[in-house]
């Protein structure tokens, strides 16, 4: 064990992956402080390079953006309160009101702590759950992988139950898109419509990218970033005596990172509701209620540790069972898969060394974000000034070029178009788009799994009921269905 994370250090302290992670997070940094754009879309512009490295240099790159993305959507959030990625909307509450009184340094400390504090704290629960996860993992069979897709599938329509019809629409639509092309097992053609380059399926990469990046930047070209020539900074770093006046709020921060850790951790849930939940949690427990919302430290505290713990959260499930937890770790089984790493609960001793590189680099990421934004905090934050629509030619070129570079298929720069523009209309009616990359990535695994199991059964799900822990992951599935919408009908009627 010591050897295998001692030749994890060595290769995550390596040149390259040092390279690779500071360019990761440089990027993440930069696009989750330009509001609109977020490490969805970093990532699917940088995974087609990606498969050019060996696969922890690969992972390093994108986690790195995936982590930076969290980091740098707080500063516009405080200085303009018009948060970088989605989560950070809840570091506004506080992190604007504390600018307009003068406090914009303090208010970007909190930020910033809470935002390493939280991914340091995700990456310890990560290192220390992943291997006991594992070991429980390792007697399941397909009856107990098909029970914890069917568990994922709910959770991921349920954290969207106000959309319900939308979600089970979408989600529909991601089973037929994970289906397309030449069956496995019964080598029959479904869905092709007579095209050869339907044969081979629909790769997820051109439609995370196509999603997510173009769709994204379809907006951007509709509507301008909002700018603000009044970025209220005296300094053009961190004042670090602001810095440790937030340390006070040290049990805030460990709470809260716990609680966005165990968040991503469930599949579909994402860092929004970690945010929410950090900082009511914080709030209800703070000798300081009153302030919540008005301006203090703690409020930007307890949202950036929540939501900047949700990466390494989101890497248990992916790593012990080979379940994303939300679309970005889906980007991440993109890289596993296409260098032959099939993550699962004999990842951990088939490959003990790549996982060990992936805990130190996430250390070092969190690291390296810190220290950037603690160096160059002014620079990064006039980031918001470049022309949203430039900007967005510049993504979709790139976007293009590496997603035809990765099989040199024209095939799949078509499909990237069509999910874009399908993209660009779910944003623009507010559609829960994440159902649908979960769809394409849970239907391939449900179909499999569901398959062996009726070959086991005999072709009766009865198997199911016989096998413990199965029993316990329907009652969870049950739960899950049953107690947020009885929880949402006593509200109602409180209400009346």
């Amino acid at each position: 064990m010591f050897e295998h994370l001692l030749a994890g250090f060595w290769a995550a302290v390596s040149p390259g992956n040092l390279a690779a992670l500071f360019s990761g997070t440089l990027v993440g940094i930069i696009v989750g402080i330009l509001p609109g754009l977020g490490p969805m879309v970093g990532m699917v512009v940088l995974l087609p390079f990606s498969f050019a490295f060996p696969p922890d240099i690969a992972l390093s790159l994108l986690l790195g953006v995936f982590c930076g993305g969290y980091f740098g959507g707080a500063i516009p959030a405080v200085l303009l309160r018009t948060p970088g990625v989605p989560s950070s909307i809840v570091t506004s509450f506080d992190g604007y009101p504390l600018t307009q009184k003068g406090e914009a340094q303090t208010a970007l400390s909190a930020a910033l702590l809470g935002s390493f504090g939280g991914g340091v704290i995700s990456v310890m629960i990560l290192i220390f759950l992943a291997p006991a996860l594992a070991h429980v993992a390792a007697s399941f069979g397909p009856p107990e992988y098909f029970t914890v897709a069917v568990f994922g599938v709910v959770l991921v329509v349920m954290a969207f139950r106000a959309q319900l019809g939308r979600g089970i629409m979408l989600l529909g639509l991601g089973f037929w898109f994970s289906t397309v092309g030449i069956d496995g097992t019964t080598l029959s053609q479904r869905f092709c419509f007579g095209t050869l380059s339907m044969q081979n399926g629909l790769d997820i990469v051109p439609i995370c990218l196509g999603l997510f990046g173009i769709g994204q930047t379809l907006i951007l070209v509709e509507q301008e970033i909002m700018k603000n020539h009044d970025i209220q900074l005296s300094r053009s770093t961190l004042d670090f005596s602001r810095l440790i006046k937030v340390l006070k709020y040290w049990k805030t921060l460990i709470r809260s990172g716990v609680i966005g850790t165990f968040v991503g951790l469930l599949p579909g849930t994402g860092s929004i509701l970690a945010s929410f939940l950090s900082y009511d949690v914080a709030k209800r427990l703070s000798k300081e209620k009153d302030l919540f919302g008005k301006g203090t430290p703690e409020g930007c505290l307890a949202s950036e540790a929540g939501n900047n713990a949700v990466p390494a959260g989101a890497l248990i499930p992916l790593l012990t069972l080979g379940i994303p937890g939300d679309a970005l770790s889906a980007v991440l089984l993109g890289v596993f898969t296409i260098n032959g790493i099939y993550p699962g609960p004999l990842l951990l001793v088939k490959e003990p060394v790549l996982i060990s590189t992936l805990y130190f680099s996430m250390l070092l990421i969190n690291v390296a974000a810190f220290v950037m934004l603690i160096v160059w905090l002014r620079p990064f934050a006039m980031i918001v000034k470049v022309p949203g629509r430039l900007l967005a030619v510049v993504i979709m070129v790139i976007s293009m070029v590496g997603i035809y570079a990765v099989n040199t298929r024209l095939f799949d720069a078509g499909v990237a178009i069509a999910m874009g523009v399908l993209g660009y209309a779910l944003l623009r009616m507010g559609w829960p788009i994440v159902n649908l990359i979960m769809g394409v990535v849970l239907g391939e695994i449900m179909e499999n799994r569901l398959r062996e199991t009726l070959s086991l059964g005999d072709g009766s799900l009865a198997i199911l009921l016989h096998r413990p822990i199965c029993i316990f992951l329907i009652v969870l599935t049950c739960l899950i269905i049953l107690v947020p919408f009885i929880l949402d009908a006593r509200k109602a009627k409180n209400r009346a």
